[in-house]
């Protein structure tokens, strides 16, 4: 008979332990490995120790009670003896045989995989170097470099916000216009397609090279058909012919006026305060 008994409790034992009882297993975990005693191995359950803090564990079998003993350490009795109730609960009702079956040969001990470095959290990092710097800007008492220093986020990241704005047309004005297919679309309704058009000045239906229909959504439009120019390796990148080389160049003009301007500014402002806190060579403003 094998129970299937679980149990919400865990057991906390002293460095980092932990143990559980789940469908019918006893787990005790370490820091490298878990061992799973089934309770069918289990022969009785005791609490042991100062103050009973200790979970005593004898499995079934002719070995001796050393081989056959497992002990799990707390430093809270009372979730000990809670424990061990609940799993000397667990156990099912054997006759003689079955008690004299080795209990250790049906534990399995498995190996845990050692946690990798945790994952860079950059906002994080960015922002606490970020008052470091300014805290070392202000004990050198370098007061230009701390006035001007929180002037580079807000150049870096206007720069960066208005990167997808300009960078999108560009990329996908490129790609339709070097391998970008010509087919006549007709105009519906906003909103006649699907709920996802609601938003959308503009709906053009059109049948691409493969006969699957597709629909242009967006701001440019008005003409009951228009040329729309997709592309064939994904119809989602798509856009009125006669707008696509204007589009290509409003992000153009965003990547260049705006956001090279405001990445330079915000790196060279950056890295010229640092000059000087550093003492290579004085902050100025440009």
């Amino acid at each position: 008979m094998t129970s299937i008994i679980s149990s919400s409790l865990v057991l906390r034992g002293t460095l980092g332990r932990r143990a559980r009882l789940r469908s019918g297993e006893l787990l005790l975990r370490s820091g490298r490995e878990v061992r799973r005693i089934p309770v069918a191995a289990i022969e009785r359950v005791e609490v042991r120790g100062l103050r009973g803090r200790t979970l005593v564990v004898v499995l079934t079998g002719q070995e001796p009670d050393a081989a056959r003993t497992h002990r799990f350490a707390s430093l809270r009795p009372t979730a000990v003896k809670r424990f061990a109730t609940v799993l000397q609960e667990a156990l099912p009702m054997r006759d003689t045989a079955e008690l004299a079956l080795s209990g250790p040969s049906l534990v399995r001990v498995e190996a845990l995989e050692r946690p990798g470095l945790p994952a860079v959290r950059w906002d994080v990092a960015v922002v606490v170097a970020f008052f470091l710097v300014l805290a070392a800007l202000l004990i050198t008492r370098s007061w230009t470099g701390a006035v001007l220093w929180p002037l580079v986020p807000t150049l870096v990241g206007a720069g960066v916000s208005l990167t997808e704005l300009g960078w999108k047309p560009v990329r996908e004005g490129w790609i339709l216009a070097v391998r970008g297919i010509t087919v006549d679309g007709r105009r519906e309704n906003s909103g006649s397609v699907d709920a996802g058009d609601s938003d959308a000045s503009y709906v053009y239906l059109f049948t691409d090279a493969e006969g699957a229909m597709r629909a242009y959504r967006g701001t440019n439009g008005g003409r009951d058909e228009e040329e729309i120019l997709y592309d064939p390796r994904n119809p989602g990148v798509n856009q009125l012919r006669r707008r696509n080389a204007a589009q290509f160049a409003i992000g153009l003009v965003l990547l260049v006026v705006l956001v090279l301007p405001l990445l330079g500014g915000g790196v060279a402002l950056g890295l010229s305060i640092l000059a000087d806190l550093f003492g290579f060579v004085p902050v100025t403003v440009f």
